[in-house]
């Protein structure tokens, strides 16, 4: 996972056994704090989920998904609104549509997989509607989006997330 001119440039691992093994783990299976970028367990890159979910943690240094914090900024965003996703099939470029903060029981962020192409739009709909501002980015028509989540502190579940959705489908 790459965002240009930030310091989120990493290995994505993914543990379906074992959800959380890179909370705590690093690309080489080291035990740290850090962690590492992973996938959540239901997602599959390869045939694809509709919805890609990546976990990272809210790092003081703005290692790992710490810097998302910066994106409550409209400038911050604005400079920086595309993520790119290296899968087995060739890098993918999503822009994001929006950046909200809430917990799973105001948005089912964990949600991969949808019924038809509308509740796909749904989902970046419902986003939108708890972004923190307008990107001017929409789910109409979109194929797939990609869902960074890291922690954040306002209340107890509180996350930082991102809902992007993929471009040239």
């Amino acid at each position: 996972i790459l965002i240009e001119d930030t310091n989120i440039d990493y290995p994505v691992m993914q543990t379906p056994t074992d959800p959380t093994y890179y909370l705590k783990h690093d690309f080489e299976k080291n035990y740290t704090d850090y962690g590492c970028p992973f996938m959540q367990a239901d997602c599959d890159a390869l045939c694809p989920s509709d919805n890609l979910i990546i976990y990272g943690h809210n790092m003081n240094s703005g290692a790992m998904f710490g810097n998302l914090d910066q994106y409550a900024s409209y400038d911050y965003w604005k400079a920086h609104p595309r993520v790119f996703f290296q899968t087995p099939g060739g890098m993918e470029e999503y822009r994001i549509a929006a950046v909200l903060k809430a917990d799973v029981s105001m948005f089912d962020f964990q949600r991969t997989s949808f019924q038809s192409p509308q509740e796909l739009e749904a989902y970046v709909a419902q986003a939108k509607a708890l972004s923190l501002f307008e990107t001017g980015v929409d789910g109409i028509g979109c194929e797939k989006t990609l869902t960074l989540v890291t922690c954040s502190y306002e209340w107890k579940e509180a996350r930082n997330i991102l809902v992007a959705v993929k471009t040239g489908a």
